[in-house]
């Protein structure tokens, strides 16, 4: 898993991509911190907290699931390749990871929000630990790329029926939630979504309509329930992935921390949590409990205390080897101009996939 062989590494980037990526990563991150700070007794729950938490959870991993679907299309052509990828970007973080968080949590004392047991990580084959429920998903959501590409797309009706009948719930319904974005991210393709979106005005129309959209649409939530409230969630989260996308485009490499991000979101997303109950639990010990304050000094140090572990691992040839990923190649910037410019689509690794929700609940949040 040296990162110097040119067969382990993640092919060229393209930069607004990353941008997108690590837009949605410090969702993820926020998202945490304010549930974290909140189950520590650190943050009243207040109208607006949870307002922020209703419309970050509506379409941030959504989108992680469409962006890692851009990428794994192409790559399962490899077969082979594409599951020993799989093995060093997904499976193995997955256990490596579970088994470091389980371990802190077990002498974290009250700095950990949940504990876990080591009979916990013996169940990790079919109930993940924390926010590693996402690479769970992704694992199952990838291995259907290894059907036939049209019996793939079949199985996109049948999950949002699935989700449409029964709701969230057991990993099973949850890969079935997310199926549709992830699927969407391979119809796409790289190539498609960057073809897409290359005039400036196509992305200010994609921010512009999807916020909108999100908007009108999240006013209306919650619904009584049913059919059309399941179809109307599927309509939120799109019109946040449309909006972030739009905005990301817009951006492109013109705020660099963004793309750093993007390129070491697998990093901050299996560090994150550790990181921000340490910071947590020093600002307790100085006596910092402002909540506004402590909720941004978290989220800075769950993004960015991860980011430089992850270049020192780029740096140091330690990525793969320590779960995080590929080291990565030259990221691609197109400039944005009326015609569409492809970049061809190349076998790609899964260095930035993220994203956490409840399984059984992050233990330091």
């Amino acid at each position: 898993m040296r990162n110097q062989e040119p067969a382990l590494q993640a092919p060229s980037r393209t930069v607004w991509i990353d941008t997108a990526r690590g837009l949605g990563i410090i969702l993820v991150v926020y998202g945490h911190v304010l549930r974290g700070q909140h189950h520590a007794g650190l943050l009243a729950w207040t109208q607006t907290v949870a307002l922020q938490d209703r419309a970050i959870y509506a379409f941030h991993m959504p989108l992680f699931f469409l962006l890692s679907g851009l990428f794994a299309g192409a790559s399962a052509r490899s077969g082979r390749e594409f599951i020993r990828r799989r093995l060093i970007t997904i499976v193995y973080p997955y256990i490596l990871w579970s088994v470091v968080q389980t371990i802190l949590t077990m002498g974290a004392g009250h700095f950990a929000n949940g504990h876990y047991r080591l009979s916990d990580l013996a169940q990790i084959g079919i109930d993940p630990i924390g926010q590693f429920w996402f690479l769970y998903v992704l694992a199952m959501l990838q291995l259907l790329l290894l059907l036939p590409r049209p019996l793939f797309f079949l199985l996109v009706p049948v999950a949002i029926a699935a989700f449409v009948a029964y709701g969230n719930g057991p990993l099973i319904l949850r890969a079935a939630w997310f199926l549709p974005f992830f699927a969407a991210g391979v119809a796409l393709g790289r190539s498609g979504l960057d073809a897409t979106l290359q005039s400036w005005r196509g992305a200010i129309a994609w921010l512009v309509g999807g916020a909108i959209a999100f908007a009108a649409l999240f006013a209306a939530m919650p619904l009584p329930g049913g059919v059309a409230t399941a179809l109307v969630h599927y309509a939120l989260a799109s019109a946040g992935i449309v909006a972030v996308l739009g905005l990301a485009r817009l951006l492109d490499s013109r705020v660099a921390l963004l793309p750093a991000l993007g390129a070491a979101s697998l990093a901050i997303f299996v560090l994150h949590v550790i990181c921000g109950a340490a910071i947590r639990a020093g600002l307790e010990r100085i006596g910092v409990s402002q909540p506004a304050i402590a909720v941004m000094l978290v989220t800075a140090g769950g993004l960015l205390i991860p980011l430089v572990i992850y270049k020192i691992s780029v740096i140091t040839g330690l990525t793969p080897w320590l779960g995080l990923g590929y080291a990565p190649r030259p990221l691609v910037s197109v400039s944005a101009s009326a015609e569409p410019v492809y970049v061809p689509l190349e076998p790609a690794g899964v260095s930035a996939d993220v994203g956490p929700d409840k399984a059984r609940g992050p233990a330091f949040q």
